[in-house]
């Protein structure tokens, strides 16, 4: 699995991340990183951002919901916080990364070479 990406300027994974655990995330965003431009690529990654202060976040506990119900279907998937966002994009090679909040429990992350 998770052989190879066909190369592209962007790549874009929406619910598919959270579906694993850290180690194969970095193997998929890897592989997306070997398939963008190393100057003008981008992955673009919706996915579910948990804030890890509670306090103010109306969406919040649908987010701790949907982390329930993806350790709950999955054998290891899970939703994340912004510095496990972070520690994932790192690992897999990417110098630099944006969220762009949504009005939704999902956010666009964008992540660069």
């Amino acid at each position: 699995m998770f052989m190879s990406i066909p190369n592209a300027d962007a790549a874009f994974l929406k619910c598919v991340l959270h579906d694993w655990d850290d180690e194969e995330c970095i193997k998929i965003l890897k592989k997306c990183r070997e398939a963008i431009p190393e100057d003008k690529g981008k992955v673009i990654i919706v996915e579910a951002v948990l804030e890890e202060d509670k306090e103010g976040d109306e969406l919040g506990a649908v987010g701790l919901m949907l982390d329930v119900a993806m350790m709950a279907i999955t054998n290891k998937g899970k939703e994340r916080t912004l510095k496990e966002w972070s520690y994932v994009l790192r690992q897999s090679g990417f110098t630099r990364f944006n969220v762009k909040p949504i009005r939704a429990v999902q956010s666009v992350i964008e992540a660069y070479p």
